[in-house]
């Protein structure tokens, strides 16, 4: 079946609201962490927390972590309208509060909550596509989900920008909430279904696991000397429990491996962006939102050549970390001021696109009748991996600047070339970490 032909086959109207839902909370992901990391220099700043940033964006993906797992496990046993529902009410009581924190660990928090809650968000596409879509468009089904990215994209990075300049950081935080409501509106008319029985009626619920992996990732932002505590506790509690978060596998534990090491990458090259470009390099907020905009648009586009390519499933995912890689470390070239960190973002979006969808159809058949978990198990390896990509690289740059000069350089009018220093050089460590991880690949199903 050619592309065009499946997208009319997909889009017929017995599914139109059902598609809108499941991208609409995808959108709201997609888009609130493109606002956010767009105005949270400046927040940063004006909040005398610049030390605290890669906290931050670090919190969202510990509490992403917790929330994927569970939502998928919602999911298997209630169906996606609940997931959808519960998320975007979580998500918009804490995106109300979010304007008037006081400072940068206050935000961290009601980030925290939000991440929790962005991992019920983000199970429900994954799982509405498995269970609802028919097998032969679920490729192309997935394509269309990972293009709402780019829609994000095109809106996200640049209305942040705009409020921030034109209004306060605090501004950015409302859009997504105002999304919520009609997301909602979309899952009541095409998720409340009751002729789709859950996939799994009898779905337990463990929520000791993803708790566990949570906690870790937090350890690792604020005393990574603490992490090994939560990380020996999930590594036991993944081996004994009767529903373990990642499907347990041969296939499943190369497929989390490649994802977790793509996430710690691209997350973690992709979440000092802002504080490389802004604070390092002076780019106005307006131009440093540019690179966000293509990033977004690239990964959509891996996302369709992905569902036009025919290489086998291990080789796609082979490939797609390869660019992964490359673009990371192109990041960590100290040359062309920040171009390198823009151009090198896209290309690794490139890579995370073409990764997406085959890992997502990867991982659904290591689990039947698990879906739900099954494919919650992919973003919550990147979310584990982007966890740890942040917390480290974040510790990398305060090490090499200092708090002396993260200090003066929230008062800083112009450039602070020692932190654009310090995020090229912890870029290459991270590409480094993706590079490490391709023998997994030889774990992968053969077909």
């Amino acid at each position: 079946m050619s592309l065009a032909p499946a997208y009319r086959e997909l889009l017929v109207p017995g599914r139109r609201w059902l598609l809108a839902a499941a991208g609409g909370a995808s959108f709201i992901a997609a888009s609130d962490v493109l606002l956010i990391a767009t105005a949270l220099p400046s927040a940063a700043r004006d909040l005398s927390g610049l030390d605290r940033y890669a906290l931050v964006v670090g919190c969202y993906a510990a509490a992403l972590a917790v929330g994927l797992p569970i939502s998928g496990a919602v999911i298997d046993r209630y169906g996606a309208w609940h997931s959808l529902l519960f998320g975007c009410v979580l998500f918009a009581c804490a995106g109300v509060v979010a304007p008037f924190a006081p400072s940068m660990d206050v935000l961290a928090i009601l980030r925290l909550v939000q991440g929790f809650a962005a991992g019920f968000l983000l199970a429900v596409p994954l799982s509405v596509v498995i269970q609802r879509i028919p097998k032969h468009l679920q490729k192309s089904a997935y394509a269309l989900s990972n293009s709402v990215w780019a829609l994000a994209a095109l809106a996200g990075p640049v209305l942040g920008a705009v409020l921030t300049d034109l209004f306060s950081w605090r501004a950015a935080f409302i859009v997504p909430v105002l999304m919520t409501v009609a997301v909602v509106y979309a899952g009541y008319r095409g998720l409340r279904d009751d002729s789709v029985r859950p996939a799994d009626p009898h779905a337990r619920i463990y929520p000791l696991g993803p708790l566990l992996l949570g906690a870790t990732v937090a350890a690792l932002l604020l005393e990574p000397r603490l992490a090994i505590i939560p990380a020996i506790g999930f590594v036991l509690s993944e081996w004994r429990s009767p529903e373990p978060v990642f499907p347990r596998t041969r296939a499943g534990r190369g497929i989390a491996i490649l994802c977790a090491a793509t996430g710690v990458a691209f997350t973690g090259a992709d979440g000092l962006l802002p504080l490389g470009l802004q604070v390092g390099l002076g780019w106005p907020i307006l131009v440093a939102a540019i690179p966000l905009i293509f990033t977004t648009a690239a990964w959509a586009s891996g996302s369709f050549v992905s569902a036009r390519v025919t290489l086998s499933h291990r080789g796609q995912l082979l490939v797609a970390s390869l660019i992964v890689a490359v673009g990371v470390g192109v990041m960590g070239l100290p040359i062309l001021g920040g171009l390198t960190l823009a151009f090198g973002i896209v290309i690794a979006a490139f890579g995370m696109g073409i990764q997406s969808p085959v890992a997502l159809l990867s991982a659904a058949l290591e689990r039947p009748s698990g879906e739900g978990r099954a494919t919650a198990s992919v973003p919550l390896a990147r979310s584990i991996g982007g966890g740890i990509g942040i917390a480290v690289a974040g510790a990398l740059v305060v090490r090499a600047v200092g708090l002396d000069t993260m200090n003066r350089a929230e008062q800083a009018t112009s450039a602070v070339p020692a932190i654009a220093a310090a995020v090229h050089h912890s870029n290459l460590l991270l590409a480094g970490v993706c590079l490490i991880s391709l023998p997994a690949v030889l774990l992968l199903r053969r077909d």
